[in-house]
């Protein structure tokens, strides 16, 4: 791994990104919100019988939040290294609302914790594409992928594209100077 040195700073920015990524478009004390703050704690197994709860009462919810709370239960599944059924539930978010940006790119998160890059970055590339708006988050995941695969050039444009839309972030400052020294 080329982030060797930095296996706890990688693992970080996974954390993070992933996090952030939840699908957060349910309000309320039901089990799809519930599915959705577990997600932003995604090592808490526990969330996926709320997502799970969600799920099965699939017709109180609309496509939207029934797309999210699939991808929410994927992100926990994630996290807690489920990824066929983490692929699975992103798959599933995706095909039930095919423009649901968040749900592309934490399909990507999964492949790239699997460490199949190449397959990653074309979550990225997709879900900028369906975006329509770059995200700091998914030019990150990007140039993260791409520095794994030692595609340093095209790590570091993407690292400065996530730097043009957060330009006060630290962690991209400090990734651009190692990709920089390589």
């Amino acid at each position: 791994m080329i982030l060797a040195g930095n296996a706890s700073l990688f693992l970080l920015l996974l954390i993070i990104v992933e996090s952030t990524l939840a699908a957060d478009t349910v309000l309320g004390p039901s089990n799809a919100y519930l599915c959705f703050e577990e997600s932003r704690w995604s090592k808490s197994i526990r969330g996926i019988s709320y997502c799970d709860r969600a799920i099965a009462d699939d017709k109180s919810l609309s496509k939207r939040d029934l797309a999210a709370t699939y991808s929410n239960r994927g992100i926990i599944y994630s996290a807690n290294s489920i990824y066929d059924l983490a692929i699975r539930d992103h798959n599933k978010a995706i095909a039930i609302r095919p423009l649901l940006a968040q749900a592309i790119v934490n399909l990507g998160n999964v492949y790239f914790r699997m460490g199949e890059y190449e397959k990653a970055i074309a979550n990225y590339d997709q879900a900028l594409l369906v975006n329509g708006t770059a995200h700091t988050t998914t030019y990150l995941n990007r140039g993260l992928a791409l520095l794994e695969m030692k595609n340093y050039e095209q790590a570091k444009a993407s690292f400065k594209q996530a730097q043009a839309l957060s330009p006060g972030s630290s962690r991209i400052v400090e990734l651009l100077e190692q990709v920089q020294a390589l």
